[in-house]
């Protein structure tokens, strides 16, 4: 079978570093707290409100992906499958089609954006972008990838970060399309379209050009993982501090991390004993004294009882009284205010 010209490796590593480059802006801002961190944490974190076990669509995707990745790897998939050839593409094509139909990487990437321009933070990230009538569409339907796309490049244009030319490299909606509806033949030469009839509006694509697709948009995808787990690493580092957060109510900020110390959450502990909670595992999401605020674009925290004769540290301590903090996590330790 003819599998066409192939990326090598010196242009796999090329575009790889390419797209590191474009990406890690957002992921790793240089300013994390200028428009207030918590949005970042929440853009990281895809904050959507309470949820139990089984509700995360995005574990399952890279499930999926490292699943397929597995198959095509597997020393034994030429016993498996009668023809090998055949069935990397159609594997391929399925990741393709999963990759670019995924909802989280549009999400976290347009939030990450939303958060370098002040935007603030909104589990539903484009609608204030979108017009009266895309609105309307938007609640029957929802929005398509080349939708969202369009934002991701605007937003990337005006924040002087080139993400949105990444999607140039991979995205083909009539690609995306024609696997989304079993519409294509593969060939020993070509992907074929039939467009329905097939007697108009057929096309074909050659092999090489089908390869270089599917290993950019592969490329993307590890990248954005690779980029996620590396943000919530290099946060995780930082587990049982107290970072000093809103200077007016005094509140303290810890990281919270899962199992592999990676960022899974954050805890803000405030001077009257209470605590704004945040964390999502395998498990679910917890989100204790804090809610989305979807008109200002922010996340609200609830700060328990105000002090009935507040003095000058915080409004939330009484004016003879000392701020009493909950024990960092795992460690009895309880923080002080130090800034």
């Amino acid at each position: 079978m003819y599998l066409g010209s192939k990326m090598t490796e010196d242009e796999i590593e090329k575009t790889r570093h390419r797209y590191i480059g474009a990406l890690r802006p957002l992921f790793l801002p240089e300013d994390p707290t200028g428009n207030d961190i918590v949005k970042y944490f929440a853009s990281l974190l895809r904050i959507v409100g309470m949820e139990d076990k089984g509700w995360d669509p995005y574990l399952e995707s890279r499930g999926i992906l490292e699943d397929i990745n597995a198959i095509l790897q597997s020393e034994h998939s030429g016993t498996i499958f009668p023809d090998k050839d055949f069935t990397m593409w159609r594997m391929g094509l399925l990741m393709y089609s999963h990759i670019v139909e995924m909802d989280a990487p549009y999400e976290v990437l347009t939030n990450l954006l939303r958060f370098r321009l002040g935007k603030g933070y909104s589990p539903n990230p484009y609608y204030m972008f979108s017009n009266s009538k895309e609105k309307k569409r938007f609640k029957r339907s929802g929005i398509y990838p080349i939708q969202k796309i369009k934002i991701i490049k605007m937003l990337s244009e005006e924040a002087g970060v080139p993400v949105g030319d990444i999607f140039d490299e991979f995205y083909d909606g009539n690609l995306r399309n024609s696997i989304s509806h079993s519409d294509y033949i593969l060939t020993e030469k070509q992907f074929r379209v039939r467009n329905g009839t097939g007697s108009v509006g057929a096309y074909s694509i050659s092999l090489e050009r089908l390869n270089e697709l599917i290993t950019k948009a592969k490329l993307f995808i590890s990248t954005f993982f690779g980029l996620d787990n590396a943000a919530r690493e290099v946060w995780g580092g930082k587990k049982h501090q107290a970072i000093p957060y809103d200077p007016v109510y005094k509140g303290l900020i810890e990281i919270l991390v899962d199992d592999d110390d990676l960022m899974c959450g954050f805890k803000v502990h405030w001077p009257n004993n209470s605590e704004s909670v945040y964390r999502r595992t395998q498990e679910g999401i917890d989100m204790i004294n804090c809610m989305l605020d979807m008109e200002n674009s922010t996340i609200e925290f609830m700060v328990g009882l105000y002090a009935r004769q507040p003095g000058s540290f915080s409004p939330l301590v009484e004016k003879d009284g000392v701020p009493i903090y909950t024990e960092i996590e795992g460690t009895g330790t309880i923080p002080e205010w130090n800034l």
